[in-house]
């Protein structure tokens, strides 16, 4: 199947004359949308296409398919071109960058502008690859400080907390430990490496040529890390698996836990008595953690690009993100939209929402693929061997380097 003609007139149509707005655009005659989204938002996808047919008076005809982001991103640069792939498809923003370079995503040329001067900062990062607007974002999650109230009357207000808490509270044998992250994933570990200042990549993430994670600032930030081995004795290895660990945290063996809103409903499921707030400081610094904004994206090889843009679009529209929040309990990446819903918010929905001011839009760029494992085994010499950090951090930085060199 090769790319719809359409979609290379409607491109050049829009770069002569601007981004369109929606509402200049008319969705194909006869025109058939497949979806993908993940599998717990089918039943809002489902909603937001009903809704979307009666808004603008039109019959699309939608399917749907509920399909990881991680894989939709995937299908659509192995798939594209040569099966059927999705029209509209729900990715994480750190695959954006991998997407564009493949071809495998239309430019957003419908609501760039209201995008970049409406959404929060984080999510237009997000959405933005090879100096082009593609994505449409659609919520987004961080990372929170999740504790137990029964073990903790009072929420942490630093790290060093836990630490003093953890010297009457640990127990290997009894595998009761103060806190509990996953030490060997870069994603939780990150706001530690970046304490005092240190990134990924330069220019916000955007040049994979200023790489920043063996700088002097990244040393010093898993010192400050390593302080936090007398809270996290546990086994490393063993705390990988996040059953283990959110298993631990229910048990009340666990005083507090690194985690994210994926893991509210297991924790009230559960019947533990927990809070969540943002992360405490460390040394006096605020860590600033990870986020991830879902995307819709456009593929290229829609045969009804305009009524793909135009769902696209819609599903970034305020009446359909807060439809999405009360549905899915997905945050909302505006923050007009996000000051509504503070309001009545629930505690863990608060903190995130806190915590998304002190974090950071994984980086998009393709490069970004290849921070994860030399950054693992980085943190896992240093963290397990007592290697020193700037001998790992130089470890990974060069295994980082050649892998970009070779994909040149």
């Amino acid at each position: 199947m090769k790319k719809n003609l359409f979609t290379t007139t409607l491109m050049a149509a829009a770069l002569v004359s601007g981004f369109a707005c929606a509402e200049e655009i008319v969705p194909e005659s006869g025109a058939e949308l497949l979806i993908w989204t993940d599998k717990s938002t089918v039943d809002y996808m489902e909603y937001a296409a009903e809704s979307f047919n009666k808004d603008f008076a039109q019959d699309i005809k939608f399917s749907f398919r509920g399909l990881a982001p991680i894989d939709s991103a995937s299908r659509l640069i192995q798939d594209g071109g040569s099966a059927r792939v999705a029209d509209v498809a729900e990715i994480e923003h750190d695959l954006l960058g991998r997407l564009v370079v493949a071809g495998g995503a239309m430019e957003n040329l419908v609501s760039a502008d209201r995008i970049n001067s409406t959404f929060m900062q984080n999510a237009i990062s997000a959405s933005q690859a090879e100096g082009g607007s593609y994505g449409f974002p659609v919520s987004f999650a961080t990372t929170a400080l999740f504790y137990n109230k029964d073990l903790l009357p009072e929420a942490p207000e630093n790290f060093e907390e836990l630490i003093e808490f953890s010297k009457s509270f640990n127990s290997k044998k009894e595998h009761k430990y103060a806190l509990l992250w996953d030490i060997q994933n870069y994603y939780e570990s990150r706001m530690f490496v970046t304490l005092y200042g240190a990134y990924e990549f330069g220019n916000n993430g955007t040049d994979a040529k200023d790489i920043g994670i063996d700088s002097e600032k990244a040393q010093q930030g898993l010192e400050a890390m390593k302080k936090l081995r007398v809270a996290n004795d546990s086994n490393p290895i063993d705390m990988r698996n996040p059953q283990v660990r959110r298993g631990l945290f229910s048990e009340g063996k666990v005083a507090a836990i690194i985690d994210g809103p994926w893991a509210i409903q297991g924790y009230k499921n559960s019947g533990i008595n927990f809070g969540v707030v943002p992360m405490p400081k460390l040394e006096g610094q605020q860590p600033r953690t990870f986020s991830t904004v879902r995307l819709a994206v456009v593929s290229s090889y829609t045969e009804y690009p305009r009524a793909a843009q135009l769902f696209a679009d819609y599903l970034t529209t305020d009446k359909m993100l807060k439809k999405r929040y009360e549905m899915a309990q997905a945050i909302p990446p505006v923050q007009t939209v996000m000051e509504e819903i503070i309001v009545d918010a629930d505690e863990a929905t608060y903190a995130i929402i806190t915590q998304s001011f002190y974090s950071d839009a994984m980086p998009s760029v393709p490069e970004m693929g290849f921070i994860w494992s030399p950054m693992a085994s980085a943190i896992t010499a240093f963290w397990v061997n007592d290697k020193s950090p700037k001998d790992v951090l130089d470890r990974a930085r060069s295994i980082i380097e050649e892998q970009i060199e070779l994909q040149e």
